[in-house]
Formats: structure tokens, C-alpha cells, sequence
């Protein structure tokens, strides 16, 4: 059986060449979304910059269950938004950001608004 890595992800240790330049916003079709820019170089010695833009939120999870994520939040992906767990893992090359996506659940959503009022009418 052949292994299945859709809905996974990982992050590495930073590669030292790698820099964070700076993070901002940009609009786009009226749309601000949050960016990062890094700066690299390659193996020819060029300078490159990637533009990231933010796809998600993770927050710390403060779990004391065995095996919970380290990390716990939301990622906007191709097919709406859903949760995302992060495990904190060391190898032997150093640390990294064990990551994996499933469907979004409304006991972990952390943006959760009491709709249970009956009443429009502002309490003061």
C-alpha cells in the first residue's frame, strides 16, 4: 500500500540562507490579506525573494493528552477552511513541524459567537 501524505505537511529547522525580509499586507481585488517576504539564494549564487501569503492561524494547544498537537487552529484551503493540527517532532536533523489538515469542527473552532440571544436590542 502505497503511503498516503494528502492532508499533511511539514516544517523544517530554518535553512540558514533563508531570511525573513519582512511581513505586511497587500490588497487584492479589495481584499487585504496578510504577506511575509523571505530572501534566498540559490545554488548559483542569485537572490531570490518569495511572497508568502497567510493561509492560516495556530494558536497553542493547552492539552495535557498524550499525543495532542502542540499547536491547534484554521487554514483556508482550496476547499474551504479547516482545522489544523501541529506536532512538535525532533530527528535527527533537528526539529520540525509535523503538520495535518482535517475537516473543521465547531467544538474547535476558536471564532465561536453565542447566537442564542433572542434579542437584537443593544444591554445598556
Amino acid at each position: 500500500m502505497e503511503y498516503d501524505n494528502n492532508n499533511t505537511g511539514a516544517i523544517f529547522t530554518n535553512n540558514a540562507n533563508v531570511k525573513l525580509q519582512g511581513t505586511g499586507s497587500i490588497i487584492d481585488e479589495g481584499e487585504t490579506k496578510r504577506i511575509c517576504m523571505t530572501k534566498d539564494v540559490m545554488p548559483d549564487g542569485t537572490d531570490v525573494r518569495d511572497i508568502y501569503v497567510k493561509v492560516g492561524r495556530l494558536w497553542d494547544n493547552k492539552s495535557d493528552t498524550p499525543n495532542a498537537p502542540t499547536f491547534t487552529g484554521v487554514c483556508e484551503t482550496s476547499t474551504g477552511e479547516k482545522r489544523l493540527a501541529a506536532w512538535v517532532k525532533q530527528t535527527e536533523k533537528g526539529a520540525i513541524l509535523s503538520m495535518k489538515l482535517s475537516e473543521k469542527n465547531e467544538m474547535q473552532s476558536n471564532n465561536t459567537v453565542d447566537n442564542s440571544s433572542e434579542s437584537d436590542e443593544i444591554p445598556f
